[in-house]
């Protein structure tokens, strides 16, 4: 079980092409559609201060899909196929990818979050190359846990975790925000032209914690 504490985090949904998440997802994993042949698209960063791998920060793709049903007293809220990731450290490399099975970028990452009384923009870089320019919106604070399901696939190994998220939360689907991919190995696996450059839905987070709790085989 890893349990990560973080000083900020963002998540937000954006229309994506369905033929892109048909070819990301494996067989047994659906997208999810908002209305024909657009999927939705998950884009999270977080800035971790204290870890099993000391202080990193995070950026992850991810195609929202079904849930399973849970054992839970709370139903989960999504669920999530992780589809690249990319870390500001050689040690979270290697815990998405050995013990969390994610798919991880094997370059570091430069991350910079930019935070506002009304706003937080995130900027990811590899090296020179710029990846990710974002801008999440604030509504009203509240304090909340979430359940979320994560599903990973290593070779023919089918993984499935909850994932709970706690901490000060604000939502909303004003559309306020912002997204720019650039031309990039880590946006390889998806056709930017058909991501939409506003999110339906945003989450902005902080001072909490995420628990991934062991992986179970499906």
């Amino acid at each position: 079980m890893s349990k990560s504490f973080f000083t900020t985090g963002v998540s937000a949904l954006f229309e994506m092409s369905t033929a892109d998440a048909t070819r990301i997802l494996p067989p047994h994993l659906p997208p999810i559609e908002v209305r024909p042949q657009r999927s939705i698209l998950n884009v999270t960063a977080f800035h971790f201060r204290d870890t099993s791998v000391g202080p990193y920060a995070e950026l992850v793709f991810s195609v929202v899909v079904p849930p399973m049903v849970s054992g839970w007293s709370h139903h989960p809220k999504a669920g999530f196929f992780p589809f690249m990731a990319a870390t500001s450290s050689e040690a979270s490399q290697r815990l998405l990818r050995d013990e969390l099975r994610m798919p991880t970028h094997p370059e570091i990452v430069n991350t910079r979050f930019v935070e506002r009384d009304d706003a937080v923009g995130i900027h990811v870089w590899c090296g020179r190359d710029p990846v990710i320019d974002m801008r999440v919106t604030r509504h009203e604070w509240h304090t909340s846990t979430h359940l979320l399901h994560s599903f990973m696939v290593d070779g023919d190994q089918r993984f499935k975790a909850d994932v709970q998220i706690s901490g000060n939360y604000t939502m909303h689907e004003h559309e306020q925000g912002s997204l720019v991919l650039h031309p990039h190995a880590i946006t390889r696996d998806l056709t930017l032209a058909e991501v939409s450059p506003s999110p339906f839905r945003e989450h902005w987070l902080k001072e909490g914690w995420e628990l991934f709790h062991p992986l179970e085989v499906l």
